[in-house]
C-alpha cells in the first residue's frame, strides 16, 4: 500500500472540498503571451474589518491551472509564492514551454498562514479563462492520463516542462500493478532535480518499512491527502481544495499513478 503522504508529491487526483474560497475575485487579461509579464488583480474583503475572511491569513500563492483534454481544471504549478495578503496586484510570467497554446487556462489563488497554529489554507479561487499565445508545450502522457506532475506548491511554473519530461520518461515504469513504492523513485528524483523545485529527498519520505508513508507536505501545508489503490488504479485527494465561482472541476483520475 502506498500512503497518501507518499502520493502527494506525485499526486493523481484533485477533488473539490468544502472550504471557504480565497478572495472575492481574481482577474487576468483574456489573452496572455508566453514569457511576458501579465498583471493579476485581486479583490479581497480586508476592508470589511472583523467580518473579513481574507484578513485571517498572512499570505497567498498564485498557481497556473490547466485543463488537459478530457479532464477537469486544477492548479499545477506555482507562479507567485508567499505574496502578502493585502497585495492586490501581482505580475506573473508563464513560460512558453509550460503549456500549449489554448483557451482553457486560469489563475488560481490559495490563502495560507505563516503561523501554523492559525487557520489552515483556504479553498481555491479561480480567475476568468484566458487564452495563451506563444505556447510551445505539449500535453504529456501523464497529463493525458489524468494525473498531475507533482505537488503544485513544490513545482514553479519555470520547472513545469522539466517535470512533464520526467513524468513521461518514466511513465511506462510506473504503469504497473506493483505495490512497491520504488516504481516511483526514478520519477520522483527526476522531478526533484528540476531547477527551482523544492521536494525533499526520496529517502526522507520513505519510512523504515519502505512503504512510502513518510511526510512530504508542501510549504504551505497543502500536501496532506488520503489515497486508495487497487491494482493499477489510484486516487488521491489533496487539500486544500475548493469549488470555484466559475465552476471549474478539479477532478482527475488515472489508470496508473503518477
Amino acid at each position: 500500500m502506498i500512503s497518501s503522504k507518499f502520493l502527494c508529491p506525485l499526486g493523481v487526483l484533485l477533488v473539490g472540498a468544502s472550504r471557504a474560497l480565497a478572495f472575492d475575485r481574481i482577474s487576468i487579461p483574456t489573452t496572455v503571451k508566453a514569457d511576458t509579464d501579465v498583471e493579476v488583480t485581486i479583490k479581497n474583503d480586508i476592508a470589511s474589518g472583523s467580518k473579513s475572511f481574507d484578513a485571517g491569513f498572512t499570505n497567498y500563492n498564485l498557481y497556473l491551472s490547466t485543463t488537459p483534454p478530457g479532464w477537469g481544471t486544477g492548479p499545477v504549478c506555482v507562479l507567485a509564492n508567499g505574496t502578502k495578503i493585502d497585495v492586490t496586484s501581482v505580475k506573473v510570467k508563464i513560460p512558453a514551454d509550460a503549456i500549449p497554446e489554448g483557451s482553457e487556462f486560469k489563475i488560481t489563488a490559495m490563502e495560507w498562514n505563516s503561523d501554523p497554529t492559525k487557520d489552515g489554507p483556504s479553498g481555491f479561487e479561480y480567475s476568468n479563462d484566458f487564452s495563451f499565445s506563444g505556447g510551445t508545450g505539449e500535453w504529456g502522457k501523464t497529463e493525458l492520463g489524468g494525473s498531475t506532475l507533482g505537488d503544485m506548491d513544490r513545482i514553479p511554473c519555470t520547472a513545469y516542462a522539466c517535470a512533464r519530461n520526467c513524468n513521461d520518461k518514466y511513465f511506462d515504469e510506473r504503469n504497473t500493478t506493483s505495490q512497491d513504492p520504488s516504481v516511483y523513485k526514478n520519477t520522483y528524483e527526476c522531478v526533484a532535480a528540476c531547477p527551482g523545485t523544492t521536494f525533499p529527498s526520496w529517502d526522507s519520505i520513505i519510512n523504515d518499512n519502505g512503504d512510502g508513508s513518510g511526510s512530504s507536505a508542501g510549504p504551505s501545508g497543502s500536501a496532506s491527502a488520503t489515497a486508495t489503490r487497487s491494482g493499477a488504479s489510484a486516487t488521491a485527494s489533496t487539500s486544500p481544495t475548493g469549488s470555484s465561482t466559475s465552476t471549474p472541476t478539479a477532478a482527475q483520475s488515472s489508470s496508473s499513478p503518477p
